[in-house]
Formats: structure tokens, C-alpha cells, sequence
């Protein structure tokens, strides 16, 4: 029920915005009349586009092979997309990992292929700026599955207060905070669903011509004495030639309370190939 309630949620946030971006009213130049026209001897129909706003992103993809005396492939793509408009900022994050190893089966005395990893999520935010500075308001729903992981599903809502403390030209650093739900089950099948504060901080940083820096920190502090999560994902991007790229990333997943001899903390190491539009 909840895994429906977020997508419906997520499905809400990119509905009304893109109805509130269109109803947003469209500046006319001084070579238009209110309705786009051209004003001059030969008018000619203009599109009035402003209102799509302007998107870009970026498709990460890393691929592993082992072979010898170890057998495995694992493939991880993750994939952002920020859509700016006068009145929002959205945020859209794909991710997802999978791993099939080689395993010694002593019953059948054969190697056997299975899946030692799979993890996938989603993530989406909307951000409504207001007229004067750069503070927002947010909405955001998160959705992870990790079949192998401390938490088998973990999701959340939260809505809240943004603030984009720094910004020049491309480099910014955004704090958020707020309230929330969140739901999370265990590989052993307990769920458990309560309120938590959220809280985020955002920073990227070009560090030369072509090269950037980016780290991002995220935190579901549990307000009812249940599991709190924590997020850091810290990663360098140097241009290749065009639009590809190469990225070095580490993300590191804190449980405060995992289940039985379960480690607290789960960590990933990637050199991906990325794509940007």
C-alpha cells in the first residue's frame, strides 16, 4: 500500500507542476503582441516555450566483469535529472545495481549462478521558490528496494524548508529540513512505519574546466525510537571529450538498527561512464 501511496505522490508532484508551469503567465517582448504574434508588416506565430523551463542531466553507467578462479558481472546505472522553471525546482533520481556471481553449489559439486546483489530505487522532489532570495519549499517521496540489504524496502515522505545558502554560476550549496513519514521492512518480513525529520545537504563544486565535485548528505532520523537512515554520496566527474564523462563515486548507507548480527553500514565504490544532456 505505501510502495502505491508514493507513486501516487510522485505522480501528483510532476502533474501539478507541469499544470501550475503552464498556467504561469508568459512575458510578451516589445516585438509581440499578448498573444505571440510578431508585430510587424508579415506576422509570423511564435511558440512561447518559456514555460518548459530548462532541463539537463545525466545517465551513469558501470559495468564489472571478473573471471578466473572468480566468476561474476554486476552493471549499476544511475541516472538525474533537474527540471528548473521560474516557480520549481525538480529533482528526479534513478538508480539501480545488480550482481550474479559464480557459487559453489556442494550438493550438485557445480558452480551455479545466482544474484549477490540487487538494489533499485527512486527518488523525486519539487521545490517551490519563492519571489525574493532562494528559499523554497519542498515536497519529497523516496522508494528503495534492497534485496541483500540490512532493509529489504525502505520509503518515505517528507515535505519541508530549503535554502540555497551559496550559488555562483554553477557551484551551489543547498540545506534542507522538514517532517515526514517513513516505512521500511526488514529481510525478515517486520515492518514498521513512523514519523522521522528529514534533513539535506546538497554542495557541488566545479573544481577545474571540466571537472566537478559533488557531495550530497541525506538523514531520516526516526522520531519514535525506530531505525534511522543516513546517505552520503560523494563523487568527482571529469570530462572526457563532449558530452561523456568519467566519475568516481562513493555512497555510504548508515542503519542505525539493523537486524540481528547485520552490519550497520553499507558501502559502494564505482568508476562509471556517464552521460550528459
Amino acid at each position: 500500500m505505501l510502495k502505491r501511496l508514493t507513486g501516487i505522490l510522485l505522480l501528483a508532484v510532476v502533474l501539478a507542476t507541469t499544470v501550475l508551469a503552464t498556467t504561469l503567465p508568459v512575458r510578451a517582448d516589445g516585438n509581440s503582441d499578448g498573444d505571440g504574434v510578431a508585430v510587424g508588416d508579415s506576422p509570423t506565430f511564435q511558440l512561447p516555450l518559456d514555460f518548459l523551463g530548462t532541463i539537463g542531466g545525466d545517465i551513469e553507467l558501470g559495468l564489472l566483469v571478473n573471471t578466473g578462479n572468480t566468476e561474476a558481472h554486476s552493471v549499476r546505472i544511475n541516472s538525474e535529472l533537474l527540471h528548473e522553471l521560474e516557480y520549481f525546482r525538480n529533482k528526479y533520481q534513478l538508480y539501480g545495481r545488480i550482481q550474479r556471481s559464480k557459487v559453489f553449489n556442494s550438493a550438485t559439486q557445480h558452480n551455479e549462478d545466482v544474484t549477490t546483489a540487487k538494489r533499485y530505487g527512486i527518488t523525486g522532489q519539487s521545490n517551490y521558490k519563492f519571489l525574493v532570495g532562494r528559499q523554497s519549499l519542498f515536497g519529497r517521496g523516496a522508494y528503495l528496494y534492497d534485496q541483500f540489504g540490512a532493509f529489504r524496502v525502505q520509503s518515505s515522505l517528507a515535505v519541508g524548508y530549503a535554502n540555497r545558502v551559496y550559488e555562483m554560476q554553477t557551484n551551489y550549496i543547498d540545506l534542507e529540513t522538514g517532517p515526514g513519514f517513513a516505512h521500511q521492512r526488514s529481510s525478515s518480513g517486520v515492518t514498521n512505519t513512523g514519523l522521522i525529520w528529514f534533513l539535506a545537504f546538497n554542495l557541488e563544486q566545479k573544481i577545474y574546466e571540466g571537472s566537478s565535485f559533488r557531495q550530497t548528505f541525506e538523514g531520516s532520523v526516526s522520531l519514535d525510537g525506530a531505525n534511522s537512515t543516513f546517505v552520503s554520496r560523494s563523487s568527482i566527474t571529469s570530462q572526457l571529450f563532449d558530452k561523456l564523462s568519467m566519475r568516481f563515486s562513493l555512497v555510504a548507507r548508515h542503519n542505525s538498527r539493523p537486524e540481528g548480527n547485520l552490519k550497520t553500514m553499507d558501502t559502494e565504490t564505482a568508476a562509471s561512464i556517464v552521460y550528459t544532456f
